[in-house]
């Protein structure tokens, strides 16, 4: 266990934490390319507007295609904290610590863990995944056989 993100509803720890990175590099990813292509989107769509200036662009992209001017700014928005998260997590990969341990500073002069950058990424990348330590037949008890129920005859 290394933390439970509230974002995604679930603990990160070792055996998902590769998924969760992926996750959130997905989901950077794609709200770039939506970003990319609003910017694209709008430049075509305010082409013919007369005049200079930020402002008039952004009047006429407001009054004609409010829809295209407000996913604009959400997903501009989503990029600066999903960035940031991108990069941190490259970060805590980069050092090999866990989120948890960087937040609590365990590691205060060097980390005896880190192999380097490339092998860190290498490790995280490529390692075989950890056992579970859940054994399945341990959460649901084995039905025991017992007396069987008595049946009530209908016309009793």
């Amino acid at each position: 266990f290394d933390h439970h993100c509230p974002w995604v509803s679930n603990c990160v720890g070792i055996r998902n934490y590769r998924y969760f990175v992926c996750f959130v590099l997905s989901t950077f990813l794609l709200s770039l390319y939506v970003f990319t292509l609003l910017v694209l989107i709008a430049i075509q769509l305010v082409m013919n507007v007369k005049g200079y200036g930020a402002g008039k662009y952004a009047a006429a992209l407001f009054k004609q295609y409010p829809f295209v001017l407000g996913l604009l700014v959400f997903t501009g928005c989503m990029l600066c904290p999903l960035g940031n998260l991108v990069g941190f997590h490259c970060y805590l990969i980069a050092s090999n610590v866990t989120t948890n341990e960087e937040i609590t500073g365990v590691y205060t002069n060097r980390n005896p863990f880190s192999l380097g950058i490339r092998r860190n990424f290498k490790q995280f990348l490529f390692q075989l995944q950890e056992p579970t330590l859940v054994q399945p037949g341990a959460l649901v008890p084995a039905r025991t056989p017992g007396p069987k129920p008595t049946t009530i005859p209908p016309d009793a």
